[in-house]
């Protein structure tokens, strides 16, 4: 034990992951019948299996293969051979540029750029050879590489055909450099596919994870300080360069590794990352792209298809006037060469100048056109966006909300919107207008003159197609790195300046800081230096395209293939055209940085609106009878974590009679809330039933159950609008007569004395100050609109002083005695029960005690010592998730930089000795395969094309079935499971009703949807 824990002491714990994720690598994966390699997003062999090692390194031939792709994929041979392809593209266009079309075979510089051309097909021949080599069968699943392969065939043919064909040379030389230009695209692509089946690590570097889901889970961790979520964060921000977005498999495992400092002493490392395991994961093969954006914005602007139209049509008006500009002065040129021939051509040059002139009217309204059309469309789509999101969010049921923190759903409402917003005006700006008037205008050159058309389509494409977008992209990262990190140093600062005073350690604080800053402005030089290259780039190269087009252009005119009138025209176009191709460069930068956005909203519009949430087959069911008897609770069973053996509620029994006044009372993480979710129907219950007068609600429609039941929350709930809106919304047909009663039932007299009465504004508009008491007799006034026979109170006065509450609780008992209304409350004041029809006392999971205030003290039982305050904390059960408000409320702290230095006393156990050091590295290692088989199986064959990470939530409910079983008790299953480890069992995300124990093989396979 001793030589383990050595072997482990100077070993790291990133290194012992990396060293043990190597195993994962293609070249220790066995051949298959696909080519020697597993299909890319597939699951790998178990790389512990013996016999999967011994097949591996049996193979001699794989490892010369990789060896292989890893020499061709490799940076020097990949860009010798962009090098040489561009080399081959730009003789080809100087060839055709300055060579007479007539003479073309017979030219010095025909002949000279075909050697030039078959030399370096010996270097294509190599490379293509080479990557067959590597690939076999898997080049197949490559399109990038089987067009490449076409390609590289085709400029054989033609080449060759160039020495037969003389007369046909010159078309045959275009059509080469055609060829050229589209593998110089394909290049880039053919090489990112084969780069995966050696060099990333298989799924991992392919898995996407969302920043907010990340964050909104560690806030869920039990026992987890608000300090420790601090340091966490500002970790986070500091290893991604960014708070919001997605992040790599790479950065979720260097920020776990320092997070695992930060575990509540009670956990262990297993324990604290299986809390992790819900994360928001998927393929970053999934990842929006630039198709993905124009095929998304389209999308979403097709809702306003007659706008689009109508912009579309001024967009080509708008391009038309560039080919109309090169016309009219073609035809004013040529009439100033009839002066000289002593026959001037009036009718000519009338024609040009009353064009040109005439162009005026067409080109202004055209871009006023253009500015009102693109407006409209897109503040309707934004419009249209926005009330999707909310009209779907708010169909969602409680695993919805429980999963995404409130923070999340707000940064999409208003920071992704906005820059989804942002994205679309840079698709019309920098997409759809730049291009509809390069289209236009190389249109029009190819019309007139078909070489300098072809060559002028392919240079654009190959231009936008490379240059530095990617390095740009990656220093703009390294500054966000950077620049988080010198903020937490500015923040810690700011937050210790009592320290800082105390001790008078301004100076070295000062100078270690202004390190910290030459650093950051070195990087940012870096970025700016890349972001303003990219844009130099694209410039620079069309001024020398245009450059060389106007000198081939004269040359055409030296040789009179071309007169003076139309040489002005193409000059004119290539000008005005060239502008247009710099702005669709810019588009590349805009349209990545902003992707993501697009992306997460798309996620709920597209990836939950084809489900209607929770009221999904709702509408099939029967409606419920009104309550007339009673409300009956039997054997009812629920846990969070459907692996765990937790339960929350375990086989809870309870008899709620009509008209009564129950508290549920009990010690924290007992059950409460748990069960009323489960009367409220948010949580669906693994086992058991409720029944309403003998009926399973579950065999009836949500609806009519939450018709005849009304809630109020601790928080009470006041909407945005007047007090009579407020009311109203318990009940959206009563009259204001209605709810005035409802106000006076719930004895809001205060409402008298606005100024406004029951017009007045209240919630975030509010017009006056509502104090918690008033505010909680609005909501119990919303309540009693709807006239239930059934009312839930989730700590309705916790919030609230001694006197106001014990006014409202008179209040609820009168309205139990007046109105034989049950009411179901839950309650940790226990003075809220004193004169409470029934009492049911809580404990794990389970009724432990039942009767009145005064009985139960007599008794003696945990009633009485909750009563006197003895704390038995055997008896307390650990607290469920969702009933610790206070661990969602964490997320929301804000980084001061005022956290301890990590040591075991204040955050957790930091001080690990080796062994320690190596579980902690086991349990990583555990999690980041568990989480690559997750992505893995949600990305399947078997997941609809297009769909998005949110799948899972839109399709849960429509594999759901609810069926009372023969022993009158309701069994629920959901479509989605999952397996991990081995085991089968529903998850905890898709799978909250499963009941596992039992379960025969059939039924496992009946409901095992991957």
């Amino acid at each position: 034990m001793q030589r383990k824990a050595a072997a482990f002491e100077s070993t790291p714990v990133h290194s012992t992951l990396e060293m043990s994720s190597e195993t994962t690598d293609f070249e220790r994966v066995p051949p298959d019948s696909s080519g020697g390699f597993v299909k890319i997003g597939g699951p790998l062999p178990d790389s512990s299996d013996p016999r999967t090692i011994k097949g591996a390194t049996s193979a001699p031939g794989n490892g010369h293969r990789l060896f292989y792709l890893r020499v061709i994929d490799s940076r020097k041979w990949h860009y010798s051979e962009t090098f040489a392809l561009f080399l081959d593209f730009f003789v080809q266009v100087l060839t055709i540029s300055f060579t007479q079309k007539a003479s073309f075979h017979d030219e010095v510089a025909a002949k000279a750029s075909r050697f030039f051309s078959s030399g370096l097909m010996l270097c294509y021949f190599i490379d293509m050879v080479i990557r067959v080599l590597g690939l076999r069968l898997a080049l197949f699943r490559s399109h990038s590489n089987i067009a490449d392969l076409l390609c590289l065939l085709a400029m054989v043919v033609l080449l060759g055909s160039r020495y037969v064909m003389g007369d046909k040379e010159y078309w045959l030389c275009l059509g080469y450099l055609t060829i050229v230009a589209l593998r110089l695209i394909l290049k880039p692509r053919a090489r990112t596919f084969s780069k995966k089946l050696h060099k990333f690590r298989t799924n991992g570097d392919h898995i996407r994870i969302s920043i907010e889901s990340l964050r909104a889970s560690l806030a869920r961790i039990p026992g987890i300080s608000a300090m420790s979520i601090e340091m966490m964060e500002t970790d986070l921000v500091i290893i991604c360069g960014r708070d919001e977005g997605d992040m790599t498999r790479d950065e979720l495992m260097n920020f776990l590794e320092r997070a695992l400092h930060y575990r509540p002493p009670t956990l262990s490392s297993t324990e604290f990352l299986s809390h992790l395991r819900d994360i928001d994961a998927s393929s970053s093969t999934l990842a929006y792209g630039i198709m993905d954006v124009v095929r998304s914005t389209l999308w979403h602007w097709s809702t306003q298809m007659a706008d689009l139209i109508f912009c579309f049509f001024v967009v080509c008006i708008n391009a038309s006037v560039s080919p109309a500009l090169a016309i009219f002065l073609a035809k004013l040129s040529d009439a100033f060469d009839t002066l000289d021939s002593g026959d001037p051509n009036e009718s000519t040059l009338k024609f040009g100048v009353v064009g040109v002139l005439a162009l005026c009217v067409p080109f202004v309204l055209g871009d006023y056109a253009v500015g009102y059309f693109q407006s409209k469309m897109i503040s309707k789509a934004t419009e249209s966006m926005q009330s999707a999101l909310l009209n779907i969010i708010l169909r969602q049921d409680t695993q919805f909300f429980a999963e995404r923190s409130e923070g999340d759903l707000n940064n999409l409402f208003s920071s992704d919107v906005a820059r989804v917003n942002a994205l679309w005006q840079a698709v019309f700006w920098n997409l759809l207008n730049p291009l509809v008037a390069v289209i236009f205008g190389f249109g029009y050159a190819l019309y007139m003159d078909a070489s300098i058309g072809i060559m002028s389509f392919a240079f654009t494409a190959v231009l936008l197609s490379s240059g530095p977008q990617g390095f740009a992209a990656q220093r703009s990262k390294e500054f966000g790195s950077r620049n988080a990190y010198v903020a937490a140093e500015f923040q810690n600062a700011v937050g210790c300046e009592k320290v800082v005073r105390a001790y008078a350690i301004q100076d070295p604080l000062i100078t270690r800081f202004k390190k910290t800053c030459a650093a950051l402005r070195k990087s940012q030089f870096s970025k700016d230096f890349w972001s303003s290259i990219v844009q130099i780039y694209i410039e620079s190269a069309m001024y020398i395209f245009v450059a060389i087009m106007t000198a081939s252009l004269a040359m055409k005119v030296w040789h009179k293939d071309l007169s003076s009138g139309e040489f002005f025209g193409f000059i004119t176009l290539l000008s005005r055209v060239s502008n247009p191709v710099t702005v669709l460069g810019g588009f590349m930068r805009v349209a990545i940085g902003n992707a993501s956005s697009l992306q997460r909203v798309d996620d709920i519009i597209v990836g939950l609106g084809s489900s209607s949430g929770e009221d999904d087959g709702d509408k099939d069911m029967p409606p419920l009878p009104k309550m007339e008897q009673d409300l009956r609770v039997e054997k009812l069973v629920f846990k969070y974590d459907k692996a765990s053996e937790n339960y929350i509620l375990n086989e809870l029994t309870a008899r709620i009679p009509r008209g009564s006044y129950t508290c549920i009372v009990g010690p924290s993480g007992c059950g409460k809330s748990t069960l009323l979710a489960c009367l409220m129907q948010f949580q669906e219950a693994d086992g058991g039933c409720i029944r309403l007068d003998g009926h399973d609600i579950f065999n009836f429609s949500k609806k009519s159950f939450m018709d005849q039941t009304a809630v109020v929350f601790q928080d009470g709930g006041i909407l945005n609008g007047t007090i009579f809106d407020n009311i109203r919304y318990g009940n959206v047909g009563a009259s204001n007569a209605d709810c005035e009663e409802a106000a006076r039932l719930a004895e809001c007299k205060f409402i008298k004395d606005l100024k406004d009465g029951f017009e007045t504004v209240v919630g975030q508009h509010a017009t006056c100050n509502l104090s918690g008491g008033q505010a909680q007799r609005i909501c119990l006034a919303r309540a009693l609109c709807r006239r239930p026979s059934l009312m839930l109170l989730d700590e309705a006065t916790s919030a609230l002083d001694p006197e106001t509450e014990a006014s409202i609780v008179a209040t609820l008992e009168r309205l139990s005695s007046k109105m034989n209304m049950t009411i179901i409350s839950v309650t940790h004041r226990l003075s809220t029960a004193l004169n409470a029809d029934q009492i049911l006392v809580l404990n794990a999971g389970r009724v432990a005690e039942e009767g009145r205030y005064d009985v139960l003290v007599q008794k003696g039982g945990l009633f009485y010592e909750m009563v006197h305050k003895v704390d038995k904390p055997d008896e307390v059960e650990d607290a469920a998730p969702v009933e610790k408000p206070d661990m969602i409320s964490m997320q929301k702290s804000r980084r001061r930089g005022t956290a301890p230095r990590r040591n075991t006393d204040t955050i957790g156990a930091t001080g690990e000795e080796p062994l320690q050091m190596h579980d902690s590295a086991l349990a990583l290692q555990q999690f980041t395969k568990t989480l690559s088989s997750r992505v893995v199986h949600e990305g399947d064959s078997n997941r609809p094309a297009g769909t998005t990470s949110w799948y899972r939530y839109g399709n849960r409910n429509s594999h759901r079935s609810r069926k009372t079983s023969d022993d009158g008790f309701t069994s629920r299953r959901s479509g989605n499971n999952s397996v991990e480890g081995g085991q089968w069992y529903p998850s905890h995300q898709e799978n909250r009703g499963a009941a596992t124990s039992g379960a025969s093989e059939e039924e496992r396979n009946k409901y095992f949807v991957l």
